[in-house]
């Protein structure tokens, strides 16, 4: 098997993706000719030169979170949305993915309400289940620049439709540009989640606060995102570090969205190594497939040939994802793929 079929074929997880951060250009395409057979406004017309975002760009993070607007205003109503979820699934199934767990933050449009947001992203996964392997569900995303009372607001919609679709929505959690906000704001509004039973993943250390990321390992998520700036080494401090070796939470890296962002300066220097070699529970992740042109697949390459990892260090990193999937009950499943695929190829 060469090496570019190996890393389709192997069953993978993603479990940090952002909708809108991974509409592909083709998807964007087919959303703007939607747009304009269905009248609608289009303000998007210099998306090829705005929306992706390279190795050499010279946009910092704080500028790459302008480029969601893009995405934003192609999935302003419930037929766009609906479309956009439909052929991103597909597309993440294509990339030889097995379990997904999609997130995007309820927003309030002119052509709907934060409720019919969710409702049309839980219907658009239910209609996909019928017809893709890949199972999928739903995370719902707090921003970090939203209101206290938005917060609330988004909690308790996710505690509802989680309580109506346990099938669907999984978790919730809190991203954003991370120089918005206080964390200990969205603490009420996350434990009000936690306590219904949805798991937690929030993105943390993706700027240098030693404080703040103190707060959020304290809190005791179920996974983090990131973690850039959490060991010394990265703009962390020995506690933050120390404290996470201990409490040993699983961490979603997203390398080349953390070099196309500028949070790491090369691959090389990313801080996988050290999660991995702390044996620090490390799953790799796309982060915004579309914005950073990049797929699953592509980003397990580039891990494997940056750290000279085997074919079997590979697989078991795979395996070892299925571990952090927040639906329990689909757990046995995935591990059985993985397991069967290590098997069959003598990994």
């Amino acid at each position: 098997m060469d090496s570019d079929t190996f890393f389709l074929e192997l069953p993978k997880v993603e479990l940090h993706a952002h909708l809108n951060g991974s509409l592909s250009q083709a998807t964007m395409l087919q959303l703007k000719r939607f747009h304009a057979d269905s009248g609608l406004e289009d303000k998007t017309n210099a998306f090829f030169d705005e929306f992706q975002i390279g190795a050499g760009d010279t946009r910092n993070l704080t500028d790459c979170f302008q480029v969601f607007n893009i995405a934003h205003s192609l999935t302003s109503t419930p037929e766009a949305l609906t479309i956009a979820t439909r052929l991103t699934l597909q597309e993440f199934q294509d990339d030889g993915c097995c379990y997904l767990e999609l997130r995007s933050t309820p927003k309030e449009t002119p052509h709907m309400t934060k409720v019919q947001y969710i409702e049309t992203l839980v219907k658009a996964i239910q209609k996909s289940s019928l017809h893709l392997t890949m199972i999928t569900r739903l995370i719902v995303s707090i921003n970090r620049k939203s209101s206290i009372t938005e917060a609330e607001e988004i909690a308790k919609l996710t505690v509802e439709y989680y309580k109506k679709h346990p099938d669907v929505i999984v978790g919730i959690e809190l991203s954003g540009d991370p120089m918005a906000g206080t964390f200990q704001s969205f603490v009420p509004a996350l434990t009000q989640a936690r306590n219904a039973g949805l798991k937690v993943t929030l993105h943390c250390g993706e700027v240098c606060n030693p404080v703040e990321v103190m707060e959020m390992l304290k809190f005791k998520p179920d996974r983090l995102g990131h973690g850039t700036c959490i060991h010394p080494k990265y703009g962390g401090t020995e506690e933050t570090w120390e404290t996470l070796c201990k409490l040993k939470i699983p961490v979603e890296v997203c390398l080349t969205s953390n070099v196309n962002t500028k949070s790491t300066p090369d691959y090389e220097s990313h801080h996988f190594k050290v999660f991995y070699d702390a044996e620090i529970p490390t799953i790799i992740c796309t982060d915004d497939k579309g914005v950073f042109s990049t797929s699953l697949s592509q980003e397990y390459q580039i891990c494997v040939k940056t750290f000279s990892l085997t074919s079997s260090q590979t697989a078991r990193l795979a395996l070892n994802a299925c571990q952090y999937v927040f639906a329990d009950n689909v757990r046995k499943t995935l591990n059985d793929k993985l397991l069967n695929f290590i098997g069959k190829h003598s990994l």
